[in-house]
């Protein structure tokens, strides 16, 4: 082998060398990019399952509430048609007749 070949395959080994170097420093920042991202994502989920259990619990009530107001204007329906019922029955014992004129 000549001179010149050797020294360039010397080169060669050396740029190979220092492409591997910054290819696993590369590596390393995207594991620990990839380390961070799951951190992030793990508790993004917890929240989401916080959230996601705190709905239900607000639904049931919501349905609750709606089942509440229904149930107090049923009452509130027959307390006027009772209520209706006893001043109609009281205007009518109260109804004196009039002596024709």
């Amino acid at each position: 082998m000549d001179g010149v070949a050797v020294g360039s395959e010397r080169e060669q080994v050396i740029r190979w060398m220092e492409d591997g170097r910054n290819i696993l420093e590369i590596i390393v920042k995207l594991l620990n990019d990839a380390d961070q991202l799951k951190v992030t994502a793990d508790a993004a989920q917890k929240e989401n399952d916080r959230l996601r259990y705190e709905c239900d619990e607000l639904r049931g009530q919501v349905n609750q509430l709606h089942a509440d107001r229904e149930r107090s204007k049923k009452e509130r329906a027959e307390i006027a048609q009772w209520f209706s019922s006893v001043m109609s029955e009281a205007a009518s014992r109260l109804l004196i007749e009039r002596p024709p004129a």
